[in-house]
């Protein structure tokens, strides 16, 4: 490709390039743009534990499954006071899931009752 060394044509690249450098500029401004802390920002935390089980019995499990959904809950009842300790101006929970599963290795291993839980925030950001 050849380029114009005068005349009109050359008038319309340069125009064409001008515009164009115009833009692009723009472009990057528009994306350098700070980000808005006072936004709601969704987080996401999971907890996971297990306790051991000395027998299978209905009294044994229940209590159990009770002892880990308590510690499930604890941790996620503190967990705005590290967001808001760390990243967090506000922080609201709005979400948790708590699971119980029993795993049983054949007689090789003790009996083990795993809990698994997941909460859900809504914060916004400190400004820094």
């Amino acid at each position: 490709m050849t380029f114009p060394r005068k005349g009109p044509a050359l008038v319309v690249l340069a125009t064409v390039f001008m515009a164009l450098a115009t833009v692009l500029a723009a472009e990057a401004v528009g994306r350098s743009m700070p980000f808005d802390t006072a936004q709601s920002v969704n987080v996401n935390a999971s907890f996971r534990t297990f306790l051991m089980l000395p027998d299978v019995s209905e009294q044994t499990l229940a209590s159990t499954q009770k002892r880990g959904r308590e510690f499930i809950y604890r941790m996620a009842g503190e967990e705005c006071a590290v967001l808001k300790a760390t990243i967090a101006q506000t922080c609201r929970l709005t979400n948790i899931n708590v699971s119980a599963r029993i795993q049983d290795h054949h007689n090789k291993n003790p009996l083990r009752l795993y809990l698994d839980g997941s909460a859900q925030f809504t914060i916004t950001l400190k400004t820094y």
